[in-house]
């Protein structure tokens, strides 16, 4: 196997990198490897507590990408048996215990998604209950011999839930622990995570050591803000840009993003080169020389450069020039869609909240949400009322859901007879 040389590989390791421990271990490592000819073992660790992910989840992904591009091996834990007990990392009560059933019927849906980023071929799929499913109480004991409750409570959570009387389970004092061991079992020489999970990183590191092997090098990656430009990309907030979303939507939520954050989404969700990363940021730090919307260095145009390189990632080059074309007649120019799909409906009236839930496969809990935010517009009149009564007739109706959803409903014939 021929590896690019130390500088090369460093290069592209430590791109978006927020911390490592450590630096000059991570060049070491890349050194052995290379005169041994040997790949270094790369571990990226997820519990598959739900069945979706988003590209929060991708940006520790993309950094196993790269050590697969460099030609080591990428080690995609499923952590079947960890998410059993959950993560307790940034919670301020236990998680919901899932079954093994649960948690696999999650995998199988989260590993298409990985797929679109990994090279499923040289990518080494693992599970922790290959080793945890096996172990019995004396195992069990051995791990917990080996951390104390003193230096569990150093962590932040585990602290604050301490002091304010929340309950901690044994089984989360031991999650560090787990995640840990994952790293001894599959002699690990570096693992990924974001910089919330440095607590677990390090026990790996701590583990590893105590059963005779080389500390991993710990790399940890920046936690990426949605679409809010505040909080941190999850579900929770209603604030992600999804995998599994469609061109069109993958493109209008990235243009959706503020502009401090498109050097930052550059970074960490693209291979767009560096210097024309520096490039994008210097024009953004000198908006006033670039006030021509055509200008390629106009705020627009940038951001729409960023949003055909993800949505290429996730779909293909084809899929993202259609979707700017989209976005540029239903958004920028406010055109209907002339492929909004038909709905014809049976019933000659719908709550609004009924009617949206049924149109956009949502919960009526999240229809009523995107009611009550105004999001929801018939034939151009704003409809705010969750329960609101829509008359449904025999001429086609435009429900327009958000900035890019849009439908067209009229009532089956049959029921105007």
């Amino acid at each position: 196997m021929s590896f690019p040389d130390v500088e090369t590989q460093m290069k592209r390791i430590m791109r978006g990198v927020e911390e490592i421990i450590h630096q000059d271990e991570m060049s070491d490592r890349v050194r052995w490897s290379l005169k041994k000819k040997e790949p270094l073992r790369i571990k990226l660790g997820v519990d598959p507590t739900a069945a979706d992910i988003h590209l929060g989840h991708m940006v520790t992904i993309r950094k196993l990408r790269h050590f697969q591009e460099l030609g080591h091996t990428s080690i995609f834990l499923v952590g079947d048996f960890t998410a059993r007990i959950g993560d307790p990392t940034e919670r301020s009560e236990a998680r919901v215990r899932l079954t093994k059933e649960q948690v696999w019927e999650h995998a199988k849906h989260f590993k298409k998604q990985v797929f679109k980023i990994l090279d499923e071929e040289k990518t080494e799929m693992r599970n922790n209950g290959e080793w945890f499913d096996s172990m019995d109480f004396a195992d069990a004991l051995d791990l917990a011999y080996r951390s104390t409750v003193a230096r569990m409570l150093e962590r932040n959570d585990f602290e604050k839930r301490y002091r304010e009387g929340s309950p901690i389970s044994i089984s989360e004092f031991l999650y560090p622990l787990m995640q840990g061991y994952d790293s001894v079992a599959l002699k690990c020489h570096v693992e990924l995570g974001g910089t919330d999970q440095k607590f677990n990183l390090l026990a790996g590191r701590d583990l590893q050591a105590q059963f005779g092997q080389p500390p991993q090098v710990v790399i940890m990656t920046p936690l990426i803000e949605g679409l809010d430009g505040s909080k941190k990309m999850s579900k929770t907030a209603r604030n992600y840009i999804a995998v599994d979303d469609v061109p069109e939507e993958m493109f209008g939520k990235t243009m959706s993003i503020q502009d401090f954050l498109i050097v930052k989404y550059f970074t960490l969700l693209t291979d767009v080169e560096q210097a024309e990363v520096d490039r994008y940021e210097r024009a953004l730090a000198e908006v006033e020389k670039h006030q021509d919307l055509m200008d390629p260095l106009h705020p627009m145009q940038i951001k729409k450069s960023l949003a055909r390189s993800i949505v290429a990632e996730y779909h293909s080059k084809e899929a993202a020039v259609a979707a700017e074309d989209h976005f540029e007649r239903i958004v920028q120019r406010k055109e209907t869609p002339e492929d909004a799909p038909l709905w014809v409906l049976k019933e000659a009236t719908f709550p609004a909240d009924k009617l949206v839930a049924k149109l956009t496969a949502k919960s009526t809990s999240e229809a009523r949400r995107l009611l009550n935010d105004g999001a929801v517009k018939i034939d151009n009149v704003r409809v705010g009322d969750p329960v609101q009564e829509i008359r449904i007739g025999a001429r086609e109706q435009l429900v327009q859901v958000g900035k890019r959803k849009f439908f067209r409903i009229k009532l089956d014939k049959d029921q105007t007879d």
